[in-house]
């Protein structure tokens, strides 16, 4: 006998057919005040409608994000035929359709983080959410934060100390333990630390290390076409890692550990890679007009508090913030005539 479908799940469904139907609306770009104010009062309507949008809009961010054109041109024409199929305003789309859009938008978002990497992110020791830094100690006295998204696992036995960086980004200062030695493992490599304080992000298509006091040694994992390598990264230095390689060492970025303490530090860092940064740390969509895109910012913003970061980069630079949508912010030059 099949399994009864929960009304709570049930309900969850429907709202996610009707946040990929409004977004389909959103994507052509067509919708009038009335009809972004219907959007409004359906997304107020319950906390089901919003988490609902939000899972669809958090897709929509990523893809847009990481998809090069060729992708970002299909994902555009798929949603666009999926609006025109549309019966409706206010009936959910056939069941096909419905599904359409959201395993069209699930499939999209799973490009960037593989079903395994998700389950591997919710099943790890230690996570935090989206916005969240957690500080943890170990029982050896290591001392790791976690930055925004990110999800760390725990393997301590009597002969060795391992980690392992499931996804996101970490700051970790290691404690004193002679007697067993402290690995970190990532997708790409393991980082044996020499007493150190060091910081590693996981990128879309590398890892980066930047190392603040000690050494920490990279031996990458290779692949079919290349045999690991080893480098030890010195205090003061990054560098920029995958599987097939190692690159240039570089003089560390300061500002790679200060969010650790809730601080965007930004030192002539280009409003795009600003915005980029920012928004690692909140829901929702950050966008910056290409006209301001890089003008460059100096000082430390903080993470938590996003309207005081933004009115700070009003304050700094020939800019306006505006909020698009509730869950959409667009940073445009001060002048600049709304759409």
């Amino acid at each position: 006998m099949a399994s009864a479908v929960r009304p709570d799940d049930a309900a969850k469904r429907r709202a996610l057919a009707q946040a990929a139907e409004w977004f389909a609306e959103w994507q052509a770009g067509e919708m009038s005040a009335t009809e972004r104010q219907r959007w409004q009062v359906w997304h107020d309507a319950s906390d089901t409608h919003r988490w609902a949008w939000q899972q669809v809009e958090g897709v929509s961010r990523r893809f847009t994000t990481h998809l090069d054109e060729a992708e970002r041109h299909t994902a555009d024409q798929v949603i666009s035929s999926a609006r025109h199929r549309r019966q409706g305003r206010w009936h959910l789309l056939s069941g096909l359709s419905s599904l359409a859009i959201v395993a069209v938008l699930v499939g999209l978002s799973w490009q960037w983080t593989p079903l395994p990497q998700w389950v591997a992110y919710w099943g790890a020791d230690y996570r935090s959410a989206t916005g969240e830094i957690s500080r943890i100690e170990l029982e050896d006295g290591t001392q790791v934060w976690l930055s925004s998204a990110s999800a760390l696992d725990v393997d301590y036995d009597q002969e060795r100390r391992r980690l392992q960086l499931v996804a996101g980004e970490v700051l970790i200062k290691t404690g004193k333990d002679p007697e067993r030695p402290f690995y970190l493992d990532t997708r790409s490599a393991r980082l044996t630390p020499l007493g150190t304080r060091f910081s590693v992000r996981q990128r879309q298509a590398d890892e980066l290390l930047a190392v603040f006091e000690g050494a920490v040694a990279i031996q990458t994992l290779g692949d079919a076409d290349h045999a690991g390598q080893r480098q030890v990264v010195d205090a003061g230095q990054q560098a920029s890692y995958a599987a097939n390689g190692i690159g240039e060492l570089n003089p560390a970025d300061g500002s790679r550990a200060a969010w650790a303490n809730g601080v965007l530090l930004a030192e002539n860092m280009s409003l795009r890679t600003f915005a980029t940064e920012l928004s690692q740390h909140h829901h929702g969509r950050l966008e910056v007009d290409p006209a301001v895109a890089n003008l460059t910012l100096l000082g430390a913003f903080p993470l938590d508090d996003l309207e005081r970061t933004l009115n700070m980069v009003e304050t700094t630079l020939p800019v306006k913030v505006r909020k698009v949508m509730p869950w959409w912010i667009k940073i445009e030059a001060a002048g600049a005539e709304r759409e």
